[in-house]
């Protein structure tokens, strides 16, 4: 195969150039607020991918599963935040990596979690460096800076036999939510308060956290200051997608991952095209749809061939299994000589991270010529 148009469809492409231009914007970015950067691999989910991120190699990873802890560490990226609450059932996986020299630390916002993870490593007979999660505003998981239970968590897990205080760090997903920039940057601002607060509760109890980290890549885009901050974690930068686009976090012309579709039908009375990439390649994510009428991409934004030509007034507004469908956004006549029967478009998906879970390797482009192919991983166990 030489080009796209040799693929079967759909296909997940991966325009490298676009992707290197993504992780060096945020490299700069944390070196302009100071901090080091720790890139969240889930959206990835790609060695191919973090070898060629700087922060990935000389720093460190965050991961969310322990699929992704086991291979990243099998492919030499041994310093890595697994930043969700593990379930004590994968305890006894992670301890294997503690044995074999990774730097795994663990996540935790209660004492029943602490209790778990200490039991875990007395079993094992690994020592589990824990961080604990700040609620900065999402109020999905972590615990609010002013409660009373985080100061005694943290000398428990400092005093603990087989546990340690790492630090400390939160995750502002409601800055998805924010209506714009404006609104995003106060969201930045809250998630570096809550930290900050927090830390200097501990320090004041004399646990100061090593480690105080934040991150989202629409907080980090946008945050005006992170003082008081040692780390900044986001993932989806690396490819971006409509969702960022739509909310200025990256332009349309940055975002890396495209599926690669063939038109599979024409419904002309209707004003419709049918395309072969569906739910199952596109992911149900309407995530713009909270946005306004303007900014809402359906189910994915249409570009030609090349990823050139944006079809502007077009969009995927319904998918089924294996069908998406294409109508015009803004009532204007379809052209259905230009997308006719066998053509090929991208679709710039409105989750990075959700459409590219749906394939097992990137389609590595330059343009409409292919360069490679990356593996990724998929699932939460097995190898």
């Amino acid at each position: 195969m030489t080009t796209i148009h040799e693929l079967e469809t759909p296909a997940l492409l991966l325009d490298s150039a676009r992707m290197e231009r993504n992780v060096a914007r945020m490299e700069a970015r944390a070196r302009e607020l100071g901090v080091a950067l720790r890139p969240h691999l889930k959206t990835c989910k790609s060695a191919d991918v973090a070898r060629r991120i700087p922060s990935a190699l000389a720093y460190g990873i965050t991961v969310s599963t322990t699929r992704e802890a086991e291979y990243f560490a099998a492919h030499g990226f041994r310093d890595q935040l697994y930043a969700v609450a593990v379930a004590p059932h994968r305890l006894a996986r992670l301890a294997a990596l503690v044995r074999d020299g990774v730097r795994v630390r663990l996540a935790a916002d209660s004492a029943d979690a602490v209790r778990w993870i200490d039991a875990a490593a007395g079993r094992e007979g690994v020592v589990f460096e824990v961080m604990l999660e700040i609620d900065s505003g999402e109020h999905r998981s972590g615990i609010e800076p002013a409660r009373p239970e985080l100061v005694a968590l943290a000398r428990e897990l400092a005093d603990g036999r087989t546990t340690r205080f790492a630090g400390i760090y939160t995750h502002a997903g409601h800055s998805y939510g924010a209506p714009d920039v404006a609104g995003i940057r106060a969201i930045a601002a809250d998630e570096r308060r809550a930290v900050c607060t927090a830390r200097d509760r501990l320090a004041a109890a004399g646990l100061a956290p090593p480690i105080v980290s934040v991150g989202s890549t629409p907080t980090a885009t946008h945050a005006a200051t992170l003082d008081g901050v040692t780390e900044l974690r986001a993932g989806v930068y690396v490819f971006q997608d409509a969702f960022q686009a739509a909310i200025a976090s990256c332009t349309l012309d940055d975002v890396a991952t495209t599926v690669l579709a063939t038109v599979i039908g024409h419904q002309r009375a209707h004003g419709r095209v049918l395309v072969d990439a569906g739910g199952l390649a596109l992911s149900k994510d309407r995530s713009t749809r909270a946005l306004d009428p303007a900014r809402d991409c359906g189910y994915g934004l249409v570009f030609d061939a090349s990823g050139r030509e944006h079809f502007t007034s077009l969009r995927v507004a319904d998918v089924y299994q294996e069908h998406g469908v294409i109508e015009s956004r803004d009532g204007s006549a379809i052209d259905f000589g230009r997308l006719r029967l066998g053509a090929r478009v991208r679709i710039v998906p409105n989750h990075a991270c959700m459409t590219c879970s749906a394939f097992p390797a990137y389609q590595v482009v330059a343009g409409e010529e292919l360069a490679g192919v990356w593996s990724r991983i998929h699932g939460w166990s097995g190898s």
